[in-house]
């Protein structure tokens, strides 16, 4: 797959006031995935400053996360089909693909082990969205979107089914999908 340059892609910070927002998204992957009671290995796909890994490392020690990162510098591996996981979390990730590139990784994903859980937080994008972006001095955070959400999740939907769904505040949705 041909990505655009690592610096087109924004790394969230999870502090100040989108912070808040941040991490209520994180709360919620943990809360839909049961990931704080089981034991599992995770790949975090786009994990960023790794946040999803210490936070679930401080509530449940038995839970393996691998960090996988296009910026060279946040990545603990150089491919992650190097790994052995039951878990994908793609936090407001997707977005960042074309149509064709999601699709050429569920159906890679999906070779590798049909019975893997995927959670993903996919951002609403909408007027209220967009609004908090102005507030928060962020104007730029959705530039170099690929898919919309609709896209996004009509996409996710072609090779997977809904397992449970959670609104964050009405500014994003967190999906647990399972493949068809």
């Amino acid at each position: 797959m041909e990505f655009m340059k690592t610096s087109d892609f924004p790394t969230t910070e999870y502090s100040g006031i989108s912070g808040i927002y941040f991490n209520k998204i994180i709360d919620t992957i943990i809360k839909i995935g049961d990931l704080d009671k089981s034991k599992q290995t995770i790949l975090d796909y786009g994990a960023g400053h790794g946040v999803i890994k210490s936070k679930l490392f401080s509530v449940n020690p038995s839970v393996t996360v691998i960090n996988f990162d296009i910026k060279e510098e946040l990545t603990e591996v150089d491919d992650w089909r190097s790994v052995t996981f039951n878990t994908l979390i793609a936090n407001e990730v997707f977005m960042y693909l074309d149509k064709h590139m999601l699709e050429e990784l569920l159906i890679e994903l999906k070779s590798i082990n049909k019975s893997l859980e995927i959670i993903v937080g996919i951002s609403k994008q909408s007027v209220l969205n967009n609004i908090g972006k102005y507030i928060l001095l962020q104007p730029k955070a959705h530039d170099n979107t690929m898919l919309k959400p609709k896209e996004e999740i009509s996409t996710l939907l072609e090779f997977t089914y809904i397992d449970k769904h959670i609104s964050v505040w009405g500014l994003a949705d967190v999906y647990k999908l399972r493949f068809k």
